[in-house]
């Protein structure tokens, strides 16, 4: 039987990224099984109101609880096939959204090292050669340039009209992938550490077809430091079959560029 969608309150606009897709996530687990919340709950060994709370953002789920829930849908989702995601992915995404963030973090997830909370914080705008993500995007794209791939380079488009030139390139662009714009906002507010989880869990977690859409996004809207974020994720993912299979559909889209771009990041993973 096909559990019924439910209608889910909208969640507050303050919390983190990292907290919004813990959330999302787990009413995407919730919804696998047919039976009452409160029945979810009993057997998951918390009081309804709790399991509430978690699914409407009022409170991250300790570990236990997270555990318990997840064991229960899964129990009840026996035999429809698997859960739309993983119990290590929830439980790597409630470590995210445990963490304090802050404005200097830098473009990324999760952050190079601990030094840099204690680094002075970084205009939005800056390009500074000491943010070490955009020093490894420079060395990325001079190794992708000695490995090209031979195929018609697509033309980006006709230029903004006057009348629209000075709007931003995620408003003005016509996008594809839904968090361009917040992903921009994020980085034109300084919310560096949001705007890099985002593009973390799109390069660890989505389909190849997804990875295209998103990098092409991102290129449009002339956020290239995010485009290349995904692809650098997408480079350490453990799985290479998914690797070799997003660089093939990057490929197939005429990505041409993003695929030595991304396949260089790989081999330095591996090295």
């Amino acid at each position: 039987m096909t559990p019924k969608p439910r209608t889910w309150k909208e969640l507050p606009p303050g919390i983190t990224a990292a907290h919004r897709a813990l959330v999302t996530a787990l009413r995407e687990i919730r919804e696998c099984s047919t039976r009452t919340q409160a029945d979810i709950a009993r057997d998951a060994h918390q009081e309804p109101t709790t399991l509430s709370n978690h699914l409407n953002a009022g409170r991250i789920p300790e570990e236990s609880l997270l555990r318990d829930f997840y064991a229960v849908v899964a129990k009840d989702a026996s035999g429809s096939g698997p859960l739309p995601h993983t119990l290590e992915f929830l439980l790597d995404l409630r470590i995210h959204a445990k963490k304090k963030h802050c404005a200097c973090c830098s473009v990324g997830y999760p952050a190079t090292s601990e030094s840099t909370q204690t680094e002075p914080p970084q205009q939005p705008a800056s390009r500074s050669g000491r943010n070490p993500d955009l020093v490894r995007a420079r060395h990325l794209r001079r190794g992708a340039r000695r490995h090209t791939f031979p195929g018609p380079r697509e033309r980006t488009g006709v230029p903004v009209p006057r009348g629209e030139g000075d709007r931003h390139p995620a408003d003005s662009a016509e996008l594809t992938w839904s968090e361009t714009g917040v992903v921009a906002r994020y980085l034109a507010d300084g919310q560096k550490r949001d705007a890099g989880f985002l593009l973390w869990q799109a390069g660890t977690s989505y389909s190849a077809a997804e990875i295209v859409v998103a990098v092409s996004s991102c290129r449009t809207a002339g956020l290239h430091d995010a485009a290349e974020a995904i692809l650098i994720n997408v480079a350490e993912r453990a799985d290479r079959q998914a690797v070799l299979n997003i660089a093939a559909a990057l490929n197939q889209a005429g990505r041409h560029d993003d695929v030595a771009f991304m396949l260089t990041a790989a081999m330095r993973a591996v090295s």
